[in-house]
């Protein structure tokens, strides 16, 4: 019976951690899809990948997704290669509800001008039905 009881709980406790990396696996590709929408000007992937209630926290103004809807249209002339490069810092989970904090790296080349951009990020996430969707991005400047 003991070990009956031990196996379970092992077995029980793999299954924990190996959701708490699918998790973690989804909730980074779910961000690197995100981005991926600012050079495609995907406003519907965007909304998508994001909560009703989504907020972006970015140089010290709140955006909505009505503001960054406006930023996407008035930017979808633009011809720019985009490569990121995101280094997670740390990444917790709690049922539903998730946070990240990452730097981003961006090299972004239009007009034959390359520019680097760096960033310190936050974000949060929440799972509904199943999947994980953004709820909240706060973007410092380096």
């Amino acid at each position: 019976m003991k070990y009956s009881l031990l196996i379970f709980f092992l077995i029980v406790s793999m299954k924990i951690l190996s959701q708490g990396k699918n998790d973690s696996v989804e909730i980074i590709q779910l961000l690197k899809d995100d981005y991926k929408t600012m050079v495609t000007s995907d406003i519907k992937k965007h909304i998508g990948y994001c909560t009703d209630d989504y907020l972006l926290i970015e140089n010290g103004e709140i955006w909505t997704m009505e503001k960054e809807a406006e930023y996407y249209k008035q930017n979808a002339q633009r011809v720019i290669e985009r490569s990121d490069y995101f280094d997670f810092k740390y990444i917790k989970i709690s049922e539903n509800t998730a946070y990240a904090v990452y730097n981003l790296r961006s090299d972004i080349t239009e007009n034959g001008k390359l520019t680097q951009k760096n960033w310190n990020e936050s974000a949060v996430f929440r799972k509904l039905d199943g999947r994980w969707k953004i709820a909240l991005i706060h973007s410092t400047k380096i």
